[in-house]
């Protein structure tokens, strides 16, 4: 019981990571539909914020996928 336990924290975390995934995403594609002008520390943050999602999004699916496999 505590593996689902543990997996079901796991997709829930996955899940949450995904929306701000989307949400920064969502962000960008706004900004760049506007044709606002940001400066590149904004754009830099942006950025970082992104693709440190991304990486936490791939750790969380590569700590679920053992327990799928199995």
């Amino acid at each position: 019981m505590i593996k689902n336990d543990n997996l079901v924290k796991l997709q829930q975390q996955l899940c949450e990571l995904k929306l701000e995934e989307r949400r920064v995403c969502t962000d960008i594609s706004s900004l760049v539909r506007k044709n606002r002008t940001i400066d590149f520390y904004q754009a830099q943050q942006l950025n970082k914020l992104r693709s440190g999602l991304k990486t936490k999004i791939k750790t969380v699916e590569a700590r679920i996928m053992p327990n799928i496999i199995a």
